[in-house]
């Protein structure tokens, strides 16, 4: 692609009489300072005059959310002076289970980002949730947790790469609309003088979340146009050439993709439990067709690995139960993803539905059980029973039921699974 080459050179070349932003901190330190300022206003109850932006609601945050969040907050604090705080929504012990992210961020000389970025535990104690203006990035619904007692909670912007739900209609901008990585749409929005360490940030989240940019994969002109963009202003191109007849064969690029993929793949130390954690995404219905529409909480979990590999021996029942206990939920899902022997990509699900223990509203399980099932396994994603790996636990009337399937669908990723889900538990009428 020859014209991209040229169009690098050419943005290359602008760089030095690119208009430059006064007083600008380097990333760390504006990330640092936010934190700081914002806990400082939330201890003296200005908490309401700052804007917190947050990815969504993984319980450990992909790459792509961070990036996100640190970039629209840079954006409101630093060219729109709207004061702004980047909030990740995971505990601070958590950071170690994404080491591509820990990678991306040393890279953008975010050394330490738990004791740097706000996280879920600054935040603990503070009920309700001390803030009422949020920026949504790589998700378009506002939690529960932040506007539970907290009526004037409003969504000030949204942007995002998932289905839309249909909700806060009156932010601005609102842009959501499907790419690879959300990234590339918050890229799309900063002025030309992006700081080195911020283009490199985003432009690590598009490569991990598009397979390095490469053809045939999750990439689209969105994400490209980003890259293209970013490329130039990042640490990349200050110490390594930008050639090459396409973006994905920039040699730097390429290297970045591929030691941002195989941190990513390394789950070796990672136990059963944080395998369950470390992808992890919730979800709150309300099906109208149970008795009393009680509130259910649906997990979604994606796991590396094949169900053999991590969850054989009774380890998938006792810790997924365990982990539905924790959270709070009637119906856990394990997506995995994970490639043959012979090298082909596959998928498996595994899937338990369960009685919550100590539930204030009982809830008909085998009800809930029965339209899953027929959900699944009438839909696109070519479920069929996976009969190589037995479950330990059995079905038991009003209490429990567990099922596994092979997903003959290996394209089909949780962005295709979750509205099914939805779709499952609150169809429209």
């Amino acid at each position: 692609m020859a014209s991209t080459v040229r169009r690098l050179s050419r943005i290359t070349g602008l760089l030095n009489g690119s208009k430059v932003l006064k007083n600008r901190q380097n990333l760390a330190t504006f990330i640092a300072s936010q934190k700081a300022r914002y806990l400082e206003a939330v201890k003296s109850s200005k908490g309401r005059e700052w804007t917190v932006v947050m990815g969504n609601e993984s319980a450990v945050q992909d790459l792509d959310s961070v990036a996100c969040s640190i970039a629209y907050a840079w954006l409101r604090s630093e060219v729109d002076h709207q004061p702004s705080v980047p909030y990740i929504q995971c505990e601070r012990g958590d950071y170690s289970l994404r080491p591509e992210n820990l990678h991306a961020l040393r890279l953008a000389g975010v050394e330490d980002p738990s004791s740097q970025l706000l996280c879920a535990t600054d935040l603990a104690s503070f009920k309700p949730f001390p803030s009422t203006d949020f920026v949504l990035v790589d998700h378009n619904r506002l939690g529960a947790q932040f506007s539970q007692d907290n009526p004037d909670a409003r969504v000030l912007a949204i942007v995002d790469h998932h289905e839309d739900e249909g909700l806060h209609t009156d932010a601005d901008p609102r842009i959501i609309a499907a790419s690879g990585s959300c990234s590339a749409h918050v890229a799309k929005l900063l002025p030309e003088d992006i700081p080195a360490e911020l283009a490199t940030l985003l432009l690590s989240a598009i490569l991990i979340d598009t397979s390095g940019l490469r053809p045939g994969g999750k990439a689209t002109d969105i994400d490209r146009a980003a890259a293209e963009k970013l490329i130039p202003h990042s640490t990349l191109a200050a110490s390594q050439s930008l050639a090459g007849p396409e973006l994905h064969d920039i040699p730097s690029v390429a290297e970045l993709a591929e030691i941002l993929q195989t941190k990513k793949a390394d789950v070796s130390a990672l136990s059963a439990w944080d395998l369950l954690r470390r992808d992890y995404k919730e979800y709150t219905y309300q099906p109208a067709w149970l008795e009393n529409s009680p509130q259910l909480r649906v997990g979604l979990a994606t796991v590396p690995l094949s169900l053999k590999a991590w969850a054989k021996g009774g380890v998938l029942e006792s810790e997924g139960v365990r982990y539905m206990d924790d959270r709070g939920l009637t119906v856990l899902g394990v997506l995995t993803t994970f490639r043959s022997k012979k090298g082909k990509h596959k998928r498996q699900m595994a899937w338990i539905v369960r009685e919550l223990g100590g539930a204030s509203q009982s809830v008909d399980v085998d009800a809930v059980a029965s339209r899953l099932w027929e959900g699944i396994e009438g839909s696109d994603l070519e479920a069929a029973p996976l009969k190589k790996f037995k479950p330990q636990l059995r079905d038991e009337a009003g209490h429990i039921h567990i099922r596994v399937y092979k997903q003959g669908n290996a394209k089909a990723t949780r962005k295709a699974v979750a509205p099914l889900i939805s779709k499952v538990m609150t169809p429209k009428m």
